[in-house]
């Protein structure tokens, strides 16, 4: 609740200087606010895992962004293709559906999806590369997220090998 407060409250300041501001400040305010909210529930393995999405994330599409060469909207250059504000922005809402659910991912999401909004309405991307920097997200977090409660187990076998069981919660 207070991170959603949070957030609430940092989108109604940065909306005073616009749309295009309020994305700008929601795009890393939604990574850092939940970085704090796992710091304070001490978990330091979602932190972690939270950093590596969110790094892998805006690493990737930057790596897009110099090797792709697709024109912005507005003309001003070639590096329109992802969109970066929407990776950073989604890389947090993706931690939170993997480790969390969906319960508490929506408003993120939303959030996410607004950022995106102020970067198609500024004409820097197109609603696609919003989507594929949403989906590169996602897909990062499904490979690094490990629901909260989830065990995994290494244990060695009469034969030489090894076990390897996994319990997640439903």
């Amino acid at each position: 609740v207070s991170l959603g407060l949070a957030v609430a409250l940092t989108a109604a300041h940065a909306a005073k200087d616009g749309e295009r501001r309020a994305g700008d400040v929601l795009s890393l305010a939604l990574p850092v606010g939940v970085l704090a909210a796992e710091a304070w529930r001490g978990d330091g393995e979602g932190a972690w895992q939270l950093v590596q999405t969110f790094a892998l994330s805006a690493g990737i599409t930057e790596v897009l962004k110099k090797n792709t060469g697709v024109t912005r909207p507005d003309g001003s250059d070639d590096k329109s293709f992802p969109s970066g504000h929407a990776a950073r922005a989604f890389s947090a809402a993706a931690y939170v559906h993997q480790r969390h659910g969906w319960d508490a991912a929506w408003p993120l999401y939303a959030v996410a999806t607004y950022v995106g909004h102020t970067r198609v309405q500024a004409r820097r991307h197109r609603w696609s590369e919003v989507a594929v920097a949403a989906g590169l997200s996602y897909g990062i977090a499904r490979w690094r997220v490990t629901p909260v409660g989830t065990t995994v187990a290494v244990s060695p076998q009469r034969d030489g090998g090894l076990m390897l069981s996994l319990h997640m919660p439903l």
